[in-house]
């Protein structure tokens, strides 16, 4: 299952970002996998997040494969459009 996300973080894709989808990404058993560009992370991994340097508008690509594949679709898209954590 494949959609596509915008940062919508006005500070980007950063650290506590990172460890807050961690968070919710860790609760499947799916293989969630965020891409920009060529450039592919796991998106259970806060360093891989962070590797990704996603800006504030970056789109980025969501692959989940696995049992759950759905809802941890639905949450991680559910995550990019409601984090607020900077507020």
């Amino acid at each position: 299952m494949k959609t596509e996300v915008t940062v919508l973080n006005e500070h980007g894709l950063h650290l506590r970002f990172a460890g807050s989808l961690v968070a919710v990404t860790s609760a499947f058993k799916s293989d969630i996998v965020l891409s920009k560009g060529r450039k592919s992370v796991d998106a259970k991994s806060i360093l891989d997040l962070v590797s990704l340097s996603a800006a504030p508008g970056t789109r980025l690509n969501v692959t989940v494969s696995g049992a759950d594949a759905q809802a941890a679709l639905a949450a991680t898209t559910d995550f990019f459009n409601s984090y607020t954590g900077d507020k």
